[in-house]
């Protein structure tokens, strides 16, 4: 065996950002993206180099909320089509979204709604070709696992799904991507991990190994990955020599839930139920075992055991070598090489300090049923050298105690307490008269006395029991195990659930009050008049198949699909609480995540401030323009555009993006209107540029902006979705860009003409039933700032044009409102765009005219709605159309 490398990760920063478990950390773009069961994901600037200014605490970042469940990924994309280009956050959680954020705004972009179960995992699609191989069309695309275990592949250009792989029979829980090739491994709880082809959705391998649910997997090569199990395993697979493992490691104590690989380093990552992050050596370079060797022996090593004090969840790599952990504690940690960088003494004392006094229960432990007395005492802990990284050693302290200590870097760190029982109590040693009268069955390396596979949704779940355990504790530990599916409802259906599977004799070991469940019930049986349990009745007949010899008994969930698809209903189902939490969760499907125009965060009000899309990738849409004009005529455009938005409008650098649209393709134009739209939103001087671009200067160049602006109108028709998006945008910054125009400042009527269009027509053709989420939020956007500008007057349009603006607005927004879900986000925002053309003086008669005829349905049913933010709002237009109509 080669002698692994000398390395030592320190803790550089702590922050206790989440007020609950950090399920998923990952790094790309100069940022770090943590999300939580707290329903929030964080976005921060990743460390660098030097130190960072909150020292070794973490920064202040953006808060994304609206999940309305845990969130299990956040990652980047550097510039998606669907956005114009633009960066984004990508989440995913237990509500079945999948939600595009703004990195810089917290806003929330578009939705992607076409899961039917809790999406658990996502990524990025990277080049699937070796390079200079040829055109590359799953570029960016972007592909999420489901708890049902299904893979959808969304394209990035159209947000639609361009592939479902459904190959897995149980929930797929992570998915990498074997570099240059257009392989997706996709692992999950069906204990297999698959390979299949993302542009095709054809299944390529499968492959076996794991003896339970595989967690996680990650890429080493263009043929080499490794997975992580909750058989403690990591696996080494290569897809050079089949589908069975080329190593098998056992490295960790318990689950194995998170695996990254940084390529710089080659060293792999993993992150456990035993508190630990392990740092891996040559498993991109290990070969299969030769004829006699053990399969977990090898140039695999573990160069570092990294403890924590608590389960870690997810461990990723930085763009500059550090690992970043995401922990049970609501805490994540970054480590560094550079001891320069470390964080300061006290808080590397207080991290050693918890870890050292965390409590380990004697079940997750390797010393279950061992003596006290036959454990070595502390003192001569000393006297032995630690094999291997991370390596344990149990030993009994002079209070006849036991403490865990682990091979760290040379020497023996404690790292634990072992304990028992729910309130945490010291473990002193095997209990006498406790022998098992039948085989332990194990689980995730701990012996029970039982083991029952239960169906929670369509997922499996394990669940644990010995006996003499309190029940009551035994259904709660399953709950907080497993809280992601199953909730605090269910908890006495667990409970009559284990006492009605367990043996009748060993029913006899709980107390009164625990062999009283049945008698109490949760319910009655339909068609029975005593108490019963709930899911009684399907418990003793499972019991009574099981008896009898039968080879196959449902789990709940496959009973309760059987009765349902026999006509049974909700109610007289067994189980009606799994019934009844399934039907709530089916009507909440359609929920969106929320956004709404609020005054002190409550009751929709009229709007006060323009809204601008000023999010742009400047790297990416420079290369875009570099790769569709096929030369360097235009490459330094983006820079000259950031600067030409500090400094007074310029007639060349409108004329040479006006050039440029003209020398892209055809549905490709999107860059140009992208710069133009730019120059509107960030500039100094907004309107002035609008002047340049609607033509309002002297010279032989007069009338093409113009001309121009005519042909972005028109032609949105036949344009392509990225082209349709930046010129809404373009629009809107239009319209906040006109409402800066000083009185002293007039335009033509011909001007004032190709404004209204751009303003009522151009937008119209967008509002239909299928309007992607994206493009939803620009219209909307683009009536908020029309709103305000004829709110506000608007005299460069004269009486005419605002009163024929006005009533166009109206009728687009009742539009929307009948189009929408009562539950969409964009949904408030119209009510508000509403409210404002009503309450303002110089549009509240002709926007009545026009809502007495289109409003009032949709005003009434928001008004008693589900929707509590637009009541008051809804009550205030229904009272001005009704009594404008009386």
């Amino acid at each position: 065996m080669s002698k692994a490398p000398e390395l030592c990760y320190l803790l550089r920063a702590e922050g206790r950002i989440h007020t609950a478990d950090v399920r998923h950390v990952s790094s790309s773009s100069g940022l770090l993206l943590t999300s939580s069961r707290d329903q929030t994901t964080f976005v921060i600037d990743a460390p660098g180099t030097t130190p960072w200014p909150s020292g070794d605490d973490f920064p202040t970042g953006l808060t994304l909320t609206g999940h309305t469940a845990f969130v299990n990924f956040a990652i980047m994309h550097s510039g998606i089509p669907l956005l114009g280009g633009e960066p984004c956050v990508i989440t995913g959680g237990n509500d079945k979204h999948v939600a595009l954020w703004n990195p810089q705004t917290a806003a929330l972009e578009a939705v992607l709604d076409s899961h039917s179960h809790g999406v658990c995992c996502g990524l990025v699609v990277t080049s699937t070709v070796a390079e200079g191989a040829g055109h590359d069309g799953s570029v960016g695309d972007i592909v999420t696992g489901d708890w049902g275990g299904m893979c959808l592949v969304f394209d990035a250009t159209t947000g639609d799904v361009k592939q479902c792989y459904r190959g897995h029979s149980t929930a797929v829980r992570s998915i990498t991507q074997l570099p240059r090739t257009s392989s997706i491994v996709s692992a999950s709880g069906d204990k297999t991990l698959h390979q299949w082809n993302v542009a095709t959705g054809e299944e390529i391998a499968v492959y076996t190994g794991h003896t339970d649910v595989v967690q996680c997997v990650c890429a080493i090569s263009s043929t080499r990955f490794a997975s992580g199990s909750n058989d403690t395993t990591i696996i080494i697979w290569d897809t050079t020599v089949g589908t069975h493992p080329l190593r098998s490691l056992l490295m960790h104590h318990s689950l194995v839930y998170s695996l990254c690989f940084c390529n710089d380093r080659q060293l792999l990552f993993s992150a456990s139920e035993d508190c630990t992050v392990k740092v891996i050596s040559g498993a991109s370079t290990v070969s299969a075992p030769t004829v006699g060797s053990s399969v977990d022996v090898g140039d695999v090593a573990v160069v570092q055991s990294i403890n924590h004090p608590c389960v870690v969840w997810s461990v990723c790599t930085t763009e500059v070598g550090d690992i970043v952990t995401g922990a049970a504690d609501g805490a994540v940690r970054v480590w560094t090489l550079n001891d320069e960088l470390m964080a300061s003494v006290g808080k590397l004392e207080a991290l050693a300090e918890a870890v050292a006094t965390q409590k380990l229960d004697i079940k997750i432990t390797s010393i279950a049923g061992t003596n006290i007395a036959d454990l070595p005492p502390v003192e001569q802990l000393h006297q032995k050298k630690g094999v291997q990284e991370g390596e344990r050693c149990f030993v009994r302290t002079k209070g006849e105690t036991v403490e865990v200590y682990a091979w760290d870097q040379g020497r023996w760190e404690k790292i634990g307490i072992v304990t028992e029982g729910t309130q945490g109590q010291p473990y002193t040693g095997a209990q006498s008269g406790s022998a098992a009268q039948k085989p332990k069955v194990y689980f995730n390396g701990v012996p029970y006395d039982y083991v029952f596979d239960v169906d929670v949704n369509g997922t499996m779940l394990k669940l644990p029991y010995n006996r003499g355990q309190n029940i009551f504790d035994a259904a709660q530990d399953f709950i907080n195990k497993n809280s992601a599916v199953v909730s605090q409802t269910h908890k006495e259906e667990i409970q009559n659930f284990i006492l009605n599977n367990i043996d009748p004799q060993d029913a006899l070991l709980l107390t009164g009050s625990q062999q009283g469940l049945s008698a109490a019930g949760g319910g009655t049986v339909s068609g029975g008049g005593s108490h019963e349990p709930v899911f009684s009745q399907f418990a003793r007949e499972a019991m009574e198949m099981r008896q009898a010899g039968a080879s196959h008994v449902p789990s709940w969930g496959e009973a309760l699909r059987n009765m349902e698809n026999a006509g049974v209903t909700a109610n007289d189902v067994a189980f009606s609480g799994y019934a009844r939490e399934e039907i709530e969760l089916q009507r909440q499907q359609e929920k969106q995540l929320p956004q709404a125009p609020t005054a002190g965060g409550s009751d929709v009000v009229a709007w006060s401030s323009h809204r601008y899309f000023t999010s742009i990738n400047l790297e990416g849409v420079q290369k875009k323009i570099n790769e569709l004009t096929g030369g360097t005529e235009f490459g330094e455009l983006v820079q000259r555009v950031e600067a030409g938005a500090r400094a007074a409008p310029s007639v060349g650098l409108l004329l040479n993006i006006m050039e440029l649209h003209k020398r892209l393709p055809e549905a490709s134009r999107f860059p140009a209107l992208d710069l133009l739209s730019r120059l509107l939103a960030v500039g100094r001087h907004p309107y002035r540029w609008l002047l340049l671009l609607l033509g309002d200067s002297p010279g032989e160049w007069y009338c093409s902006p113009l001309k121009f602006m005519e042909e972005c109108v028109l032609g949105v028709d036949r344009a392509s979705d990225a082209e349709c998006l930046v010129t809404v945008r373009l629009f809107l910054h239009a319209a906040a860009a006109l409402d800066a125009l000083p009185a002293s400042t007039s335009i033509t009527p011909e001007q004032a003409a190709v404004l209204l269009q751009a303003f009522t027509q151009a937008p119209r053709s967008f509002i239909k039933k299928n309007m992607n989420n994206n493009m939803k939020k620009s219209v909307s956007a683009l009536l908020q700032n029309v709103s305000l500008l004829l709110a506000h007057g608007a005299p460069m349009f004269g009486d005419e044009g605002r009163l024929n603006c006005t009533q166009e607005c109206v009728r687009m927004a009742s539009h929307m409102l009948l189009l929408e879900p009562m539950s969409s986000p964009v949904i408030a925002e119209v009510v508000a765009t509403v409210l404002t053309l009503l309450q303002a003086e110089s549009t509240a008669n002709a926007a009545a005219a026009v809502g007495r005829g289109t409003l009032l349905h949709t005003m009434r049913l928001l008004k008693s709605g589900s929707e509590q933010r637009c009541r008051r709002a809804a009550d205030i237009i229904l009272r001005v159309l009704e009594a404008d109509g009386s």
